[in-house]
């Protein structure tokens, strides 16, 4: 491991090591950062069939079907700047009102990393980009040289904070595979932690948002069968600490 102060290399403890690669790590220490974050939130619908199945259980889909598509276009933060966006699907853990993070696509390696092992958000590299036309603004995702995913929303008022699609509790499946043969080493169903930091902007418009296939990633069964509202969303956020909901291999 490098010792920055010094200037100098020394053997990795038993119980030292928390980042790969052990001797430089990818990603900075919690609490990570976020400065300038524009997000764009668009209300919708979408069978409820075709969310149970993109669920681990014990996660229960809601039954009308209520999902969130979502895309930030961040400017500074600790993995450096990037583009980020996806789907999230209410649901109920044990009675509980939760949401989960089904898909997410960002073209920035670091976070990748950071955010498939810290807390096993199912972020998948592609092409992200953004494009303001008067008041909409488009973001399009390119992942195996076609355009899977398609979000707008307009700004035509402003907004309050509590206008906003709460999407905490927000869980995800964090699996690691043995190196020994088949199945988890680790699989945990883990609960994304964060605080927004100083002040904010939100604005309040029309919203659409469309699911294409390719022939790797199918991400059309999920289109919306109806749409509610658009939002967006100026802010800093600071990453923390997650919480393990439920240890899969611990409970048997």
């Amino acid at each position: 491991m490098y010792n920055r102060t010094t200037g100098s290399f020394r053997s990795l403890k038993a119980n030292d090591g928390d980042v790969l690669p052990s001797h430089r790590q990818t990603y900075p220490a919690i609490p990570t950062f976020y400065r300038g974050i524009e997000t764009q939130f668009v209300e919708m619908t979408v069978d409820p069939e075709v969310a149970a199945a993109h669920l681990p259980k014990p996660l229960v889909a809601d039954p009308s079907g209520a999902a969130i598509g979502i895309a930030l276009k961040i400017r500074m933060s600790s993995y450096g700047p990037f583009n980020e966006a996806g789907i999230h699907l209410k649901c109920t853990l044990d009675g509980e009102p939760v949401w989960y993070n089904s898909h997410l696509f960002l073209n920035n390696v670091t976070a990748i990393c950071a955010g498939r092992e810290r807390w096993g958000v199912a972020k998948e590299f592609a092409e992200i980009s953004f494009s303001d036309h008067e008041n909409v603004r488009v973001c399009e995702v390119v992942k195996e040289g076609a355009t899977l995913m398609r979000l707008s929303t307009t700004w035509d008022a402003l907004a309050t904070p509590d206008e906003l699609p709460d999407i905490t509790p927000n869980m995800n499946l964090k699996i690691i595979p043995r190196a020994d043969g088949p199945g988890a080493a680790i699989k945990q169903l883990v609960e994304y932690c964060s605080e927004e930091v100083g002040e904010s902007t939100q604005m309040s418009g029309l919203g659409h948002v469309e699911f294409r296939s390719t022939a790797k990633t199918d991400l059309a069964p999920l289109n919306p069968v109806a749409l509610g509202r658009g939002f967006y969303h100026r802010g800093d956020l600071a990453e923390l600490h997650g919480k393990i909901r439920l240890d899969y291999l611990a409970n048997g």
